[in-house]
């Protein structure tokens, strides 16, 4: 707990239990960290015993992220880190200077791995969710992540929070709303962690076409970091040039490595040679408008207009047959027989009539 004003900020606070000096050592994973005691005279890389003297430190490996850390430019950072009701989850420890600013981290229990051969996702993850951290405390958007105030060291007031270490997933669920879905497409809006993904998506993609370009391994390694500078000076707060400078080391070893010249030749040429076998766009809008002009030739709408006709004269026909032998019409024909039988029935009543007239006047002729 802070020394200062613990009878005022006890009202408000959920006592952090768990995390401890030792703890923390233990959790802190760099084994040649850089470290320094005064920020105005650069930092250095040094043994584990060493920077933890200092009051300053490399917080996660060269190659790990195994931390992640928001730096509190306000005069009330253990209130916004610990203060209910909270909308982060709890922080892992606090260390704060006499002035109230200080620097708030959380203990990941898988590291991020961040060299040119991991995978980008998880890297673009954390990037979010330490971006939601910093929006949940409203952090120091110029923050480079890089160093942080060592909460083992004298001059820090430090406050011991979860000592579990956070799942990103975890982290991510905690912020609810306040994780970003996506990170600034702009250099100029990244932040944080963000401004490494960006630098690190940006220099690899140029490099994978660039590659065959070079011949000289000096040559392609400093041009990767000219690039790799370039990139760095568009963001609104810069990252330091000794990480641009790792970064561009790493990028431009991996693909000199993985990607050889001849190798980038072949590839091309077999995308060149898939490219000229597919129609151009200019030829698929050609055959489209030819397709479409002779299906509105004279010839074929005429053809349509007949096969049109025809078909409702076959239905036509369906459907009076149907109604034909439903009983609901008949054919000529049929009213020609039907009107033949009449007729014959009739003169064959009429016959049978007359014979029988006859029949009655003979026997009326013997009886007189």
């Amino acid at each position: 707990m802070s020394k200062r004003g613990v009878g005022i900020l006890l009202p408000r606070l959920r006592l952090m239990t768990g995390m401890s000096a030792a703890g923390w050592t233990a959790t802190w994973t760099p084994r040649r960290p850089l470290a320094t005691d005064d920020l105005t005279l650069g930092c250095w890389r040094q043994s584990r015993g060493q920077a933890l003297e200092r009051r300053y430190l490399e917080h996660s490996p060269k190659a790990l992220l195994s931390m992640l850390v928001v730096d509190v430019d306000h005069s009330d950072t253990l209130m916004r880190a610990v203060g209910l009701p909270r909308a982060h989850p709890e922080p892992s420890w606090v260390a704060e200077g006499v002035s109230g600013r200080g620097h708030v981290g959380w203990v990941l229990s898988s590291p991020v791995c961040r060299t040119d051969a991991a995978r980008p996702e998880p890297l673009a993850f954390a990037a979010r969710v330490q971006e939601g951290l910093r929006r949940a405390l409203d952090g120091d958007a110029g923050y480079a992540g890089l160093l942080t105030k060592n909460p083992t060291h004298e001059g820090w007031y430090p406050t011991w929070g979860r000592a579990q270490p956070y799942e990103l997933r975890d982290l991510a669920t905690g912020l609810g709303d306040l994780l970003p879905r996506t990170l600034p497409k702009r250099a100029a809006e990244a932040t944080g962690l963000g401004r490494n993904v960006h630098l690190f998506d940006g220099l690899r993609t140029w490099a994978y076409r660039a590659r065959y370009r070079y011949d000289d391994r000096l040559e392609w390694e400093q041009t990767v970091l000219a690039v790799a500078l370039g990139i760095n000076v568009e963001f609104a707060v810069p990252l330091p040039s000794a990480e641009v400078t790792a970064t561009a080391q790493s990028v431009a070893r991996w693909v000199w490595r993985k990607l050889s010249r001849e190798g980038l030749i072949v590839i091309q040429t077999i995308r060149g040679r898939r490219r000229a076998a597919q129609p151009s766009a200019a030829e698929a809008r050609a055959r489209g408008a030819a397709t479409t002009n002779r299906l509105n030739s004279p010839a074929v709408v005429e053809g349509r207009v007949r096969g049109a006709v025809t078909t409702n004269q076959r239905n036509s026909l369906e459907l009076q047959e149907g109604r034909r032998r439903g009983g609901q019409l008949r054919t000529p024909a049929q009213v020609e027989a039907s009107r033949r039988n009449l007729q014959k029935a009739q003169q064959a009543a009429t016959v049978k009539r007359l014979a029988r007239l006859d029949a009655l006047r003979e026997e009326a002729l013997r009886g007189s």
